[in-house]
């Protein structure tokens, strides 16, 4: 059973197993290429002349072939989760609108023009005094140690939110750079929330110079001391009934 205690605690449950059920809709693509089941799979490798001598037609080895494509769907789904969850969050808390908490702009990136949005943006006019005034003084702190010149006329944050950052694609890297320093010249602290601690290491201290980057329990910590809502604790009392979707598909892979 959930562990809901308020209206949030509800809306952010059922935005986290919307998303967790489109696993049980994912389909692996050699699963989708020998038409549709994982029979006609087992099927289309024992006739193959090479999977069938060395042992390619196996539960195990197929198992493993359409580990890789599922794990990077559990991946994603968890990435929307944390997209979503966290908006609704500022959402809800600081009393904002969609309208307000979008953030959209072009920018050049290397020499392609990209339109860009940030996952969450927190304008500090939009926010009432104790809010704005909480807020303004983080951002301030934490454009400190980003810049040995700091801007002192911050207009608000904008979020890059990410569950974690394991790709080393160096166009997604370059425009997540281009996206920081956009934000930062229009007076918009760029802050990268990494929500676990299993980060691409080198990508992540490449983007310490443009991102305040946040890993793993400071993620949380951001998202309370700005919302006043402890993301974490809603995370950890509903762990039971978020890990079973995952798993199962996990456990579907040997079936």
């Amino acid at each position: 059973m959930p562990s809901i205690r308020n209206e949030l605690d509800e809306a952010l449950y059922e935005i986290t197993m919307f998303h967790l059920g489109k696993l049980r809709d994912y389909v692996p693509g050699p699963v989708k290429e020998a038409g549709g089941s994982k029979k006609a799979l087992r099927r289309r490798y024992h006739q193959d002349p090479v999977y069938s001598i060395f042992g390619l037609d196996s539960p195990e080895y197929i198992a493993a072939t359409l580990g890789g494509g599922t794990v990077t769907s559990i991946h994603r789904k968890i990435g929307d989760i944390y997209e979503s969850v966290v908006k609704r969050v500022v959402m809800a808390t600081l009393g904002l609108t969609e309208e307000q908490v979008t953030y959209e702009a072009s920018i050049q990136s290397g020499d392609v023009e990209e339109h860009r949005t940030a996952d969450v943006s927190i304008p500090l006019d939009d926010l009432d005094g104790p809010d704005r005034e909480r807020i303004a003084g983080y951002c301030q702190d934490e454009l400190r140690k980003l810049t040995d010149r700091p801007r002192a006329d911050l207009v608000g944050l904008g979020m890059e939110v990410r569950h974690s950052y394991a790709t080393g694609d160096s166009k997604r890297t370059q425009a997540d750079e281009a996206m920081a320093r956009h934000l930062l010249v229009s007076g918009i602290l760029p802050i990268m929330p990494l929500f676990s601690d299993q980060s691409n290491r080198g990508i992540v201290r490449r983007y310490r110079s443009v991102w305040v980057v946040k890993e793993g329990m400071e993620s949380y910590e951001m998202v309370t001391f700005l919302t006043r809502y402890d993301l974490f604790d809603f995370m950890r009392r509903n762990r039971e009934d978020f890990r079973q979707p995952v798993i199962q598909v996990l456990k579907g892979l040997y079936s």
